[in-house]
């Protein structure tokens, strides 16, 4: 793909994005996309024939870029042997996206994916490998696991406006999940 076209491909996807987060997964169309992007809707069917495609490539983007957060964190991770490393970065990369501000991009892919769950479908490998990374970080699965959908709590309080960006308990929060992370723990039976 040419420079040219791959700028173009990522406006319309930023334009998408933001078409998302201010008017939701209903009222997108093409048109719309395309008129905030400044392209054609030629243009835009260039790279994405269809409403579906366009949102496979948002949803794309969004992981993407949440995946690429959670590398740099996971290589600031001092790589000592110890449990935890990817379960860390995954903590460190939530609290960043909470602190700045990212909810809006959160609410409109999970509005996506309500609205589309087939985008969810044709994306399970990915979300699947992200689970897998948390399994295998060398601490217990059910506690890597535990630790992160406990960090993704914090954003279901700011998406429900329960809990302000800002609000300082989120930072001790994850500062007290990462300090868990850093010692494997013994899982009390539990029964079914």
């Amino acid at each position: 793909m040419s420079v040219k076209s791959e700028l173009s491909r990522s406006k319309i996807l930023t334009a998408a994005l933001a078409a998302l987060e201010h008017d939701g997964v209903r009222a997108l169309t093409l048109d719309k996309v395309a008129a905030k992007a400044e392209v054609s809707k030629g243009g835009l069917t260039h790279h994405f024939k269809s409403k579906q495609e366009l949102l496979l490539g948002v949803f794309d983007l969004v992981v993407h870029t949440m995946r690429s957060r959670i590398d740099a964190f996971w290589e600031q991770e001092p790589d000592d042997g110890s449990p935890g490393r990817f379960t860390r970065a995954y903590l460190r990369a939530n609290l960043e996206c909470i602190q700045n501000g990212q909810a809006e991009s959160t609410r409109a892919l999970l509005e996506m994916l309500v609205a589309e769950p087939s985008i969810a479908g044709f994306r399970r490998a990915e979300l699947l490998g992200l689970h897998a990374r948390l399994e295998s970080d060398g601490l217990p699965a059910l506690q890597a696991m535990t630790l992160a959908c406990a960090s993704d709590g914090c954003w279901t309080d700011v998406l429900l406006g329960f809990c302000d960006p800002a609000d300082p308990k989120i930072a001790r929060l994850h500062a007290y999940l990462i300090a868990l992370s850093r010692h494997p723990m013994p899982l009390p039976e539990v029964s079914q």
